[in-house]
């Protein structure tokens, strides 16, 4: 494995921090309606994760907050060893377009009784800065250090040469 340079380390933090802010501080969904298993309410990343688990009637929804919460802090040890690794950003990523997909798109699908109560899902910032702080961490584990070149000292002969 090669190294990642000091702008990788500093971008492997901030995007860690960015995702466990997004995590516990800022609202994830936005949901309005009259659907009784899609409660009214702004939910965050612990109560989107109590939701998904609700839908789908298992601990799938904490599986997937806890992998959020490792690959965080896999960035932070990753910018303290500083070695360049791939795929751990990305595996955030996709599992918060799993939640995108469970809340928005799943629920009439997974509950049909309840498909015929109107209900309104959307965005909140929080959901955005988690997707911005996995891909922060994505490219902050690839960032290459800068490779120094090797400048040669021309010898005697090709210096008169020219």
């Amino acid at each position: 494995m090669r190294a990642i340079s000091a702008g990788g380390r500093a971008l492997l933090v901030a995007g860690a921090a960015v995702l466990l802010g997004s995590l516990f501080v800022l609202p994830w969904f936005a949901v309005s309606g009259t659907r009784p298993d899609l409660p009214a309410g702004t939910y965050g990343g612990m109560g989107s994760t109590e939701l998904v688990n609700a839908l789908l009637s298992g601990p799938w929804g904490w599986i997937a907050f806890l992998w959020l919460v490792v690959s965080a802090f896999l960035a932070i040890g990753i910018a303290v060893v500083g070695r360049k690794t791939r795929r751990i950003g990305t595996s955030g990523i996709v599992v918060l377009l799993l939640y995108a997909v469970l809340l928005v798109v799943a629920p009439p699908y997974l509950n049909p009784q309840a498909s015929s109560a109107a209900v309104s899902v959307s965005f909140g910032y929080g959901f955005v800065a988690g997707v911005l702080g996995s891909a922060l961490i994505e490219a902050g584990a690839r960032w290459p250090r800068p490779v120094r070149a090797q400048y040669e000292v021309p010898t005697t002969a090709e210096w008169e040469e020219t």
